[in-house]
């Protein structure tokens, strides 16, 4: 695993959480200043997210990706369509971006280059790679990974019931509540921003719950910030004085998988059920 230090960049202006890795003892009077500013802005007006013009002349583009089985089994059981978006009308649920040195950082296109755009939008998922490692006195396996989006699903595949997942590869965005947010793809919209390339292919969903929007881990920003007076947007991550930049280590995400077996009469199944 690399020991090599991931730069960090957190929005400060909407309260801290706990986060361990911050450099302590925190400057308060900058957080201080990054919340004033953040209460002189006007109250927050949502605008269309969705360019409908332009969703409309990529429509045959949009189609193929639209049938693409990967896609379909993301969105599975979501409200979804595809769309160009306006990067500068997405709420940000998350805090802060990390960046790796040894990851690099995915060329931008050009505004409007349509074919460019679509590619970056609709990615194909990362390659698993990962460590792994059997303990056979508790049956457990053990695997290790600098990707720290890695995570188990649920399968209905009864011969494989997991399966591993690298992160979305998907840029998506979401409508909930009336407002709009970025719900995947928080890297590749901050090196659009910083490109000043504003229009975007996207996944939209339309999301009924928080649950469906994404914003539950405790780490993100909670749900009376994100509907408040002045909520945080994507491109407040390129505001120097709503962001605190920081280095912290590498992590490793670690998994477990413990195997276990049992012998029960089903009929005290049946009654379970």
């Amino acid at each position: 695993m690399s020991s090599h230090l991931v730069h960090v960049r957190e929005l400060i202006g909407w309260g801290l959480d706990d986060y361990e890795y911050r450099p302590q003892p925190f400057e308060h009077a900058r957080l201080r200043q990054a919340a004033h500013l953040v209460a002189l802005r006007p109250p927050y007006e949502q605008s269309e997210a969705v360019l409908a013009p332009a969703t409309a002349k990529l429509s045959e583009m949009f189609a193929v990706h639209a049938e693409r089985a990967d896609l379909l089994a993301e969105m599975s059981g979501l409200s979804w369509s595809l769309g160009i978006v306006d990067l500068r009308s997405l709420i940000a649920f998350q805090r802060r971006l990390s960046f790796h040195p040894k990851i690099p950082q995915v060329p931008v296109p050009a505004a409007q280059d349509w074919a460019a755009l679509l590619s970056l939008s609709f990615a194909t998922a990362r390659s698993i790679e990962c460590e792994a490692t059997h303990d056979p006195s508790n049956r457990t396996l053990v695997l290790r990974s600098s990707n720290t989006t890695l995570h188990f699903r649920v399968t209905n595949d009864p011969c494989s019931p997991l399966s591993m997942h690298t992160g979305g590869p998907f840029f998506e965005v979401a409508c909930f509540r009336g407002r709009w947010f970025l719900r995947d793809g928080y890297h590749r919209a901050y090196a659009l921003l910083n490109a000043e390339v504003f229009e975007i292919p996207a996944v939209i969903v339309h999301a009924t719950t928080i649950e469906e929007l994404g914003a539950t881990q405790p780490w993100f920003f909670p749900e009376e910030v994100l509907f408040s007076r002045t909520p945080p947007r994507v491109v407040d991550f390129l505001t120097r004085d709503l962001v605190f930049e920081y280095d912290r280590p590498p992590l490793v995400k670690t998994l477990r998988i413990t195997m276990e077996e049992s012998l029960t009469p089903s009929t005290l199944i049946g009654n379970q059920t």
